[in-house]
């Protein structure tokens, strides 16, 4: 169990990162440009990368798609048989 004193050290800790955090925040945005940030995003999280035209993904999607006419189940009863 914590002490009053140790939950007072963990909260001022946290309160220190809190505003590192929002200070580092608010100077990234303020400098960056829209451009920037898609960069940013685009190299941590990577880009699509398809040779396929628009239209050729989107007849892919579409094809890909199953129908059903199953009735949804609803107890533990139905699923058994």
């Amino acid at each position: 169990m914590l002490t009053l004193e140790e939950t007072l050290q963990r909260l001022e800790k946290i309160e220190n990162e809190l505003a590192t955090l929002r200070r580092a925040l608010r100077d990234g945005v303020a400098h960056s440009t829209p451009s920037d940030r898609t960069s940013a995003f685009l190299e941590k999280c990577g880009g699509w990368e398809d040779t396929r035209t628009p239209e050729e993904i989107i007849a892919d999607i579409r094809a890909s798609r199953v129908n059903t006419r199953r009735e949804p189940c609803f107890s533990d009863e139905e699923e058994e048989q």
